[in-house]
């Protein structure tokens, strides 16, 4: 019995010298190290979650009213002085161009710049959305003055353009005429929609045929009935079609570069 009460209480002072491992203090200099560690990884993932979230998304670009600045590049006075508001002979008017025409001088129309503006802006909006986009643009010109500028344009910003005699069938009969099914474009952007006096490109006809976007520069005499984006101008006069040629070019080249910068390339 005495032999079991002095084991007992040598069992006892053993467990009270024993130090207590889960009451010993933690290492400072561990725990703080730790802490740092851990808020480092919440700081970079919360810094890429922000960044993520502060980089424009394509579906946000579309509520912004004007993304790329196109409203910036023409004004009204620009349009003026470059005779866009000079149509044909009030005897060519087509009826569908009458609610933009302003009046007549010496027998010919004029065009009402005040809505040449805002539709020339959504125009330019609705092309520039395209090409952030990576959309396909194809320039169509029949009028011999500009078309170099045309075809010039379109290699420089790396587009395609056709500004030939139109092959009838080229879009809607694209698999007998080429042998295989194209790519179409994803906007066309006419600088004149007559083929000639008499005829309406055939371009617009088979594009509306397959519901692909047209953005047309269209005067007095012009049927706009086919185009999806109708811009009334003077489509004759070398001044007012390099101005055109030229707010289309900036355009592209603004759009391609906000792509650059929005990491979409």
């Amino acid at each position: 019995m005495a032999a079991s009460l002095r084991k007992l209480s040598l069992s006892n002072s053993v467990s009270h010298i024993r130090p207590n491992v889960h009451n010993q203090p933690t290492c400072p200099v561990r725990q703080i190290s730790c802490d740092r560690t851990l808020l480092a990884k919440f700081s970079d993932a919360h810094r890429q979650e922000l960044e993520k979230e502060a980089q424009p998304s394509v579906e946000s670009t579309l509520l912004h009213k004007d993304y790329f600045g196109v409203k910036k590049l023409v004004t009204l006075q620009d349009l003026f002085h470059a005779r866009v508001h000079l149509g044909h002979n009030a005897g060519l008017r087509h009826v569908s161009m009458t609610p933009f025409i302003f009046g007549e001088r010496q027998s010919a129309d004029i065009i009402n710049l005040e809505h040449t503006l805002p539709l020339l802006h959504h125009a330019l909006n609705v092309f520039a959305h395209i090409v952030y986009r990576g959309g396909i643009v194809l320039f169509l010109s029949r009028n011999m003055q500009i078309l170099p500028w045309v075809e010039r344009m379109a290699k420089d910003v790396g587009e395609y353009s056709h500004c030939r005699p139109w092959k009838r069938g080229t879009f809607t009969d694209a698999a007998n005429v080429f042998g295989t099914l194209p790519i179409y474009p994803d906007v066309c952007v006419f600088f004149n929609t007559q083929d000639t006096v008499f005829e309406v490109h055939r371009g617009i006809v088979e594009s509306a045929k397959l519901l692909v976007p047209t953005i047309a520069i269209v005067d007095t005499n012009c049927d706009i009935s086919n185009v999806t984006y109708p811009v009334p101008g003077n489509d004759d006069s070398p001044a007012s079609q390099r101005l055109f040629i030229d707010l289309f070019r900036k355009t592209t080249l603004l759009a391609k570069e906000k792509r650059k910068e929005d990491g979409l390339v």
